[in-house]
């Protein structure tokens, strides 16, 4: 099956909370090892596997960060390509506006950067 009908299977409102599902464990992972994810030039490093960012030593919970954020950013490019741009931008917006309060300032600017999270 290919990933446009599966996302197509999926109604936005269940596709919003697949995407803060998996938010909330990058925050997760992110505070774990002590990084602050949208920094300037950190989510780069982080992509590219430099572990010499975090402020925590965690090998295996940085492997997991890594991962999720390329999942992240493969689940929005899913949404765009199944509910258009617009769309999409919508269902990232509301994920976006429902975690601020629950994350606060855990990673400093996380919503400060609106393309930085994809």
């Amino acid at each position: 099956m290919s990933e446009k009908l599966s996302a197509e299977r999926h109604t936005p409102d269940e596709l919003t909370q697949e995407l803060e599902a998996l938010d909330l464990e990058i925050v997760r992972f992110a505070v774990i090892c002590q990084v602050r994810l949208f920094d300037p030039g950190v989510l780069n490093q982080v992509m590219d596997n430099n572990e010499q960012i975090c402020g925590q030593s965690h090998p295996t919970a940085f492997q997991s960060l890594r991962g999720l954020l390329y999942l992240h950013f493969d689940m929005h490019r899913q949404l765009a390509q199944t509910y258009g741009t617009a769309d999409a931008e919508e269902i990232i917006h509301r994920v976006r506006e429902h975690l601020r309060p629950r994350i606060g300032e855990q990673l400093g600017s996380l919503f400060n950067t609106r393309g930085a999270a994809g």
